[in-house]
Protein backbone atom coordinates (compact mmCIF):
# COMPACT_ATOMS: atom_id res chain seq x y z
CA UNK A 1 0.00 0.00 0.00
CA UNK A 2 0.55 3.47 -1.24
CA UNK A 3 2.25 5.27 2.22
CA UNK A 4 0.84 8.69 2.73
CA UNK A 5 3.36 11.64 1.70
CA UNK A 6 2.16 15.37 1.02
CA UNK A 7 4.48 15.73 -2.31
CA UNK A 8 3.68 17.29 -5.68
CA UNK A 9 3.34 14.87 -8.41
CA UNK A 10 5.04 15.34 -11.94
CA UNK A 11 2.16 13.85 -13.43
CA UNK A 12 2.21 12.99 -17.25
CA UNK A 13 -0.69 13.10 -19.90
CA UNK A 14 -0.40 9.10 -20.42
CA UNK A 15 -0.93 9.06 -16.38
CA UNK A 16 -4.08 11.28 -16.91
CA UNK A 17 -5.50 9.12 -19.91
CA UNK A 18 -8.24 7.81 -17.87
CA UNK A 19 -9.50 11.05 -16.84
CA UNK A 20 -12.65 12.39 -17.80
CA UNK A 21 -14.70 16.17 -16.86
CA UNK A 22 -18.09 16.55 -15.53
CA UNK A 23 -19.98 18.98 -17.82
CA UNK A 24 -23.12 20.88 -17.43
CA UNK A 25 -25.75 19.63 -19.52
CA UNK A 26 -27.63 23.34 -19.79
CA UNK A 27 -23.77 24.68 -21.51
CA UNK A 28 -21.10 21.96 -21.26
CA UNK A 29 -19.33 24.42 -19.05
CA UNK A 30 -16.98 21.68 -16.59
CA UNK A 31 -17.79 21.18 -13.13
CA UNK A 32 -15.16 18.78 -11.75
CA UNK A 33 -13.16 16.18 -13.02
CA UNK A 34 -12.37 12.68 -11.96
CA UNK A 35 -10.07 9.71 -12.19
CA UNK A 36 -7.23 7.44 -10.89
CA UNK A 37 -5.03 9.06 -8.60
CA UNK A 38 -1.43 8.71 -10.69
CA UNK A 39 0.16 7.85 -7.18
CA UNK A 40 -1.75 5.36 -5.56
CA UNK A 41 -4.44 4.62 -8.37
CA UNK A 42 -7.62 4.46 -6.29
CA UNK A 43 -10.70 6.87 -7.73
CA UNK A 44 -10.82 10.46 -6.80
CA UNK A 45 -12.20 13.57 -8.11
CA UNK A 46 -12.02 17.32 -8.54
CA UNK A 47 -14.80 19.80 -8.13
CA UNK A 48 -13.72 22.95 -10.01
CA UNK A 49 -14.77 26.24 -8.65
CA UNK A 50 -15.07 28.98 -11.61
CA UNK A 51 -15.56 31.98 -10.40
CA UNK A 52 -14.11 33.41 -6.60
CA UNK A 53 -15.61 36.23 -3.92
CA UNK A 54 -13.47 39.16 -4.01
CA UNK A 55 -11.45 39.98 -0.98
CA UNK A 56 2.13 25.10 -21.69
CA UNK A 57 1.20 21.40 -22.52
CA UNK A 58 3.13 18.28 -22.36
CA UNK A 59 4.14 16.08 -25.04
CA UNK A 60 2.62 16.37 -28.80
CA UNK A 61 -0.88 17.21 -28.09
CA UNK A 62 -1.18 20.85 -29.50
CA UNK A 63 -0.89 23.69 -27.15
CA UNK A 64 -4.32 25.34 -25.71
CA UNK A 65 -4.32 29.08 -25.84
CA UNK A 66 -5.23 30.28 -21.78
CA UNK A 67 -8.72 31.40 -23.05
CA UNK A 68 -9.28 28.11 -23.90
CA UNK A 69 -8.18 25.87 -21.10
CA UNK A 70 -8.27 26.08 -17.23
CA UNK A 71 -5.91 24.90 -14.88
CA UNK A 72 -6.27 23.48 -11.25
CA UNK A 73 -4.52 21.71 -8.26
CA UNK A 74 -5.82 18.64 -8.13
CA UNK A 75 -5.13 16.47 -4.71
CA UNK A 76 -5.78 12.89 -4.08
CA UNK A 77 -9.16 12.34 -2.68
CA UNK A 78 -9.61 8.60 -2.64
CA UNK A 79 -10.81 8.16 0.55
CA UNK A 80 -8.79 4.96 1.03
CA UNK A 81 -6.80 4.43 4.23
CA UNK A 82 -3.15 4.89 3.44
CA UNK A 83 -0.58 4.23 6.65
CA UNK A 84 1.00 7.95 7.86
CA UNK A 85 4.59 7.64 9.61
CA UNK A 86 4.62 8.62 13.03
CA UNK A 87 0.60 9.14 13.10
CA UNK A 88 -1.77 6.52 14.89
CA UNK A 89 -4.51 6.41 12.19
CA UNK A 90 -4.03 6.59 8.61
CA UNK A 91 -4.78 8.98 5.78
CA UNK A 92 -7.93 9.33 3.97
CA UNK A 93 -5.58 9.59 1.23
CA UNK A 94 -2.11 9.72 -0.45
CA UNK A 95 -1.31 13.55 0.17
CA UNK A 96 -0.08 13.56 -3.97
CA UNK A 97 -1.61 16.83 -5.60
CA UNK A 98 -0.50 17.51 -9.21
CA UNK A 99 -1.61 20.31 -12.15
CA UNK A 100 -4.42 19.29 -14.40
CA UNK A 101 -5.76 21.34 -17.16
CA UNK A 102 -9.34 20.75 -18.62
CA UNK A 103 -10.21 21.75 -22.26
CA UNK A 104 -13.53 24.28 -22.07
CA UNK A 105 -14.22 22.99 -25.49
CA UNK A 106 -16.18 19.63 -25.31
CA UNK A 107 -14.80 18.61 -28.77
CA UNK A 108 -11.42 18.64 -27.67
CA UNK A 109 -9.61 15.15 -26.76
CA UNK A 110 -8.30 14.76 -24.51
CA UNK A 111 -10.69 16.96 -21.96
CA UNK A 112 -7.92 16.31 -19.16
CA UNK A 113 -4.16 16.56 -19.61
CA UNK A 114 -1.31 17.53 -17.75
CA UNK A 115 -0.38 20.63 -17.35
CA UNK A 116 3.14 22.10 -16.73
CA UNK A 117 2.74 26.05 -16.75
CA UNK A 118 4.21 26.49 -13.16
CA UNK A 119 4.15 30.06 -13.18
CA UNK A 120 0.27 29.34 -12.65
CA UNK A 121 1.13 28.05 -9.52
CA UNK A 122 1.00 31.28 -7.50
CA UNK A 123 -2.42 32.13 -8.68
CA UNK A 124 -3.56 29.01 -8.10
CA UNK A 125 -2.40 28.43 -4.76
CA UNK A 126 -4.25 31.99 -4.15
CA UNK A 127 -7.68 30.48 -5.99
CA UNK A 128 -7.45 27.27 -3.09
CA UNK A 129 -6.88 30.09 -0.55
CA UNK A 130 -9.94 32.69 -1.24
CA UNK A 131 -12.09 29.91 -1.88
CA UNK A 132 -11.39 28.36 1.60
CA UNK A 133 -11.91 31.33 3.30
CA UNK A 134 -14.08 33.56 1.38
CA UNK A 135 -17.58 32.87 3.47
CA UNK A 136 -16.13 33.91 6.60
CA UNK A 137 -13.90 36.85 4.29
CA UNK A 138 -17.34 38.29 3.23
CA UNK A 139 -18.76 37.43 6.17
CA UNK A 140 -16.51 39.78 8.15
CA UNK A 141 -17.07 42.41 5.35
CA UNK A 142 -19.90 42.36 5.89
CA UNK A 143 -19.58 42.95 9.76
CA UNK A 144 -17.02 45.54 9.57
CA UNK A 145 -19.69 47.83 6.75
CA UNK A 146 -21.98 47.95 9.68
CA UNK A 147 -20.13 50.06 11.26
CA UNK A 148 -19.26 51.82 8.03
CA UNK A 149 -23.23 52.65 7.59
CA UNK A 150 -23.89 53.11 11.53
CA UNK A 151 -21.28 56.43 10.85
CA UNK A 152 -22.43 57.18 7.71
CA UNK A 153 -26.11 57.51 9.50
CA UNK A 154 -24.10 59.28 12.47
CA UNK A 155 -23.17 62.10 9.58
CA UNK A 156 -27.03 63.41 9.85
CA UNK A 157 -26.72 64.74 13.59
CA UNK A 158 -23.71 66.49 12.05
CA UNK A 159 -25.86 68.14 9.57
CA UNK A 160 -28.23 68.89 12.83
CA UNK A 161 -25.64 70.17 14.41
CA UNK A 162 -24.84 72.72 11.82
CA UNK A 163 -28.11 73.35 10.44
CA UNK A 164 -30.28 73.26 13.63
CA UNK A 165 -33.76 74.59 14.07
CA UNK A 166 -32.49 78.12 15.31
CA UNK A 167 -29.28 77.97 13.59
CA UNK A 168 -30.16 80.16 10.66
CA UNK A 169 -32.39 82.70 12.31
CA UNK A 170 -31.74 86.22 11.41
CA UNK A 171 -28.90 85.63 9.04
CA UNK A 172 -29.75 87.28 5.72
CA UNK A 173 -29.85 85.30 2.41
CA UNK A 174 -26.21 85.65 1.94
CA UNK A 175 -24.99 84.48 4.96
CA UNK A 176 -27.59 81.40 4.25
CA UNK A 177 -26.20 80.62 0.75
CA UNK A 178 -22.69 80.30 1.75
CA UNK A 179 -23.50 78.13 5.04
CA UNK A 180 -26.34 75.75 3.13
CA UNK A 181 -23.44 74.92 0.82
CA UNK A 182 -20.30 74.87 2.86
CA UNK A 183 -22.68 72.39 5.22
CA UNK A 184 -23.46 70.16 2.37
CA UNK A 185 -19.85 70.17 1.24
CA UNK A 186 -18.90 69.11 4.62
CA UNK A 187 -21.59 66.17 4.88
CA UNK A 188 -20.07 64.79 1.15
CA UNK A 189 -16.99 65.55 2.11
CA UNK A 190 -17.30 62.97 5.47
CA UNK A 191 -19.70 60.60 3.59
CA UNK A 192 -16.52 59.99 0.92
CA UNK A 193 -14.27 59.94 3.39
CA UNK A 194 -15.73 57.54 5.49
CA UNK A 195 -16.70 55.20 2.07
CA UNK A 196 -12.69 55.60 0.91
CA UNK A 197 -11.67 54.27 4.39
CA UNK A 198 -13.35 51.41 5.00
CA UNK A 199 -13.08 50.25 1.12
CA UNK A 200 -9.38 50.85 1.62
CA UNK A 201 -9.25 48.49 4.96
CA UNK A 202 -11.72 45.87 3.59
CA UNK A 203 -12.49 45.97 0.13
CA UNK A 204 -15.88 45.74 -1.27
CA UNK A 205 -16.93 41.73 -2.34
CA UNK A 206 -17.50 40.94 -5.89
CA UNK A 207 -17.71 37.70 -7.89
CA UNK A 208 -14.72 37.47 -10.13
CA UNK A 209 -14.94 35.11 -13.17
CA UNK A 210 -12.18 32.66 -13.36
CA UNK A 211 -13.46 30.18 -16.03
CA UNK A 212 -9.88 29.99 -17.74
CA UNK A 213 -6.47 30.49 -17.04
CA UNK A 214 -6.46 33.71 -19.11
CA UNK A 215 -8.62 35.28 -16.56
CA UNK A 216 -7.22 33.28 -13.19
CA UNK A 217 -3.47 35.23 -14.07
CA UNK A 218 -5.51 38.98 -14.80
CA UNK A 219 -7.46 38.20 -11.38
CA UNK A 220 -3.71 37.31 -9.49
CA UNK A 221 -1.90 40.08 -11.25
CA UNK A 222 -4.86 42.70 -10.20
CA UNK A 223 -5.08 40.69 -6.84
CA UNK A 224 -1.17 42.14 -6.38
CA UNK A 225 -2.42 45.48 -7.18
CA UNK A 226 -4.78 45.37 -4.70
CA UNK A 227 -2.54 46.94 -2.18
CA UNK A 228 -1.33 49.59 -4.10
CA UNK A 229 -5.02 51.04 -4.37
CA UNK A 230 -5.47 50.48 -0.89
CA UNK A 231 -2.99 52.91 -0.31
CA UNK A 232 -4.34 55.45 -3.10
CA UNK A 233 -8.16 54.90 -1.01
CA UNK A 234 -6.52 55.80 2.15
CA UNK A 235 -4.75 58.92 1.14
CA UNK A 236 -8.06 60.24 -0.54
CA UNK A 237 -9.88 59.54 2.68
CA UNK A 238 -7.58 61.57 4.50
CA UNK A 239 -7.50 64.25 2.26
CA UNK A 240 -11.29 64.04 1.97
CA UNK A 241 -12.01 63.96 5.66
CA UNK A 242 -9.61 67.32 6.23
CA UNK A 243 -11.62 69.07 3.22
CA UNK A 244 -14.98 68.42 5.52
CA UNK A 245 -13.42 70.00 8.48
CA UNK A 246 -12.39 72.74 6.82
CA UNK A 247 -16.65 73.30 5.20
CA UNK A 248 -17.14 72.25 8.70
CA UNK A 249 -15.56 75.21 9.89
CA UNK A 250 -16.65 77.62 7.04
CA UNK A 251 -20.21 77.13 7.45
CA UNK A 252 -19.87 77.39 11.30
CA UNK A 253 -18.22 80.53 11.10
CA UNK A 254 -20.57 82.12 9.29
CA UNK A 255 -23.62 80.54 11.59
CA UNK A 256 -21.99 81.65 14.47
CA UNK A 257 -19.81 85.53 13.35
CA UNK A 258 -22.03 86.43 10.58
CA UNK A 259 -23.75 89.77 11.58
CA UNK A 260 -27.72 88.95 11.94
CA UNK A 261 -30.55 90.70 11.96
CA UNK A 262 -32.59 92.50 14.92
CA UNK A 263 -35.31 89.29 15.52
CA UNK A 264 -38.91 90.77 14.55
CA UNK A 265 -41.48 91.17 17.22
CA UNK A 266 -44.52 89.05 17.51
CA UNK A 267 -47.32 89.26 15.25
CA UNK A 268 -50.46 90.33 16.39
CA UNK A 269 -54.22 91.36 15.56
CA UNK A 270 -56.18 94.23 16.99
CA UNK A 271 -59.61 94.53 17.28
CA UNK A 272 -60.86 97.92 17.27
CA UNK A 273 -63.92 98.95 18.72
CA UNK A 274 -65.80 99.07 15.06
CA UNK A 275 -64.80 95.70 15.08
CA UNK A 276 -62.37 96.35 12.21
CA UNK A 277 -58.99 94.16 12.52
CA UNK A 278 -55.30 95.22 12.00
CA UNK A 279 -52.77 93.19 11.72
CA UNK A 280 -49.10 93.95 11.77
CA UNK A 281 -45.66 93.24 14.14
CA UNK A 282 -45.55 94.45 17.49
CA UNK A 283 -43.30 97.21 18.16
CA UNK A 284 -41.89 98.00 21.75
CA UNK A 285 -44.30 101.35 23.03
CA UNK A 286 -42.48 104.80 23.58
CA UNK A 287 -45.56 105.88 26.20
CA UNK A 288 -48.02 104.47 27.80
CA UNK A 289 -51.27 102.96 27.21
CA UNK A 290 -49.89 103.19 23.73
CA UNK A 291 -49.42 99.73 20.88
CA UNK A 292 -47.16 100.48 18.33
CA UNK A 293 -47.57 97.84 15.37
CA UNK A 294 -45.72 97.80 11.96
CA UNK A 295 -48.16 96.73 9.41
CA UNK A 296 -47.45 94.22 5.94
CA UNK A 297 -46.72 97.29 4.00
CA UNK A 298 -44.25 98.67 6.25
CA UNK A 299 -45.85 101.93 7.87
CA UNK A 300 -46.11 102.03 11.65
CA UNK A 301 -49.46 102.81 13.19
CA UNK A 302 -50.49 103.56 17.20
CA UNK A 303 -53.47 102.19 18.88
CA UNK A 304 -54.43 104.54 21.73
CA UNK A 305 -56.48 102.03 24.77
CA UNK A 306 -59.59 103.26 23.89
CA UNK A 307 -59.70 102.41 20.28
CA UNK A 308 -58.77 99.02 21.14
CA UNK A 309 -61.31 96.11 22.02
CA UNK A 310 -58.85 92.98 21.52
CA UNK A 311 -55.53 91.91 21.02
CA UNK A 312 -53.73 88.26 20.21
CA UNK A 313 -50.68 86.77 18.77
CA UNK A 314 -51.39 85.60 15.03
CA UNK A 315 -48.77 83.28 13.19
CA UNK A 316 -49.33 85.02 9.91
CA UNK A 317 -51.17 87.95 8.68
CA UNK A 318 -53.49 88.06 6.05
CA UNK A 319 -52.19 89.23 2.33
Amino acid sequence: MVPYRYRQHLVTDDELAAWGPHRAEYDGSILGVHGPCPNCRHTTELSVERSVMARGQSGELPALAPTARMTRICHCACGQEHPQPGAAEPAQNCGSWWLVTMALDPDVTPAVRAATDSSLLPALRAVQEVTATEEATLRSSAEKWIAAVTALLGLFGLAGVVVGKDAFVGMSTEARVVAGIFSLVAIAGAAGALVLAYKAAYGWPVEVNLGNDHLLTTWFINRRERLKEAARQLRCAVVWALCSLGALVVALGCIWFWPRSSPAGPLVEVTRGNDSKVCGTLLDSKIDHELRMRLPNGEVELFGAPDMRWVKNVGSCPS
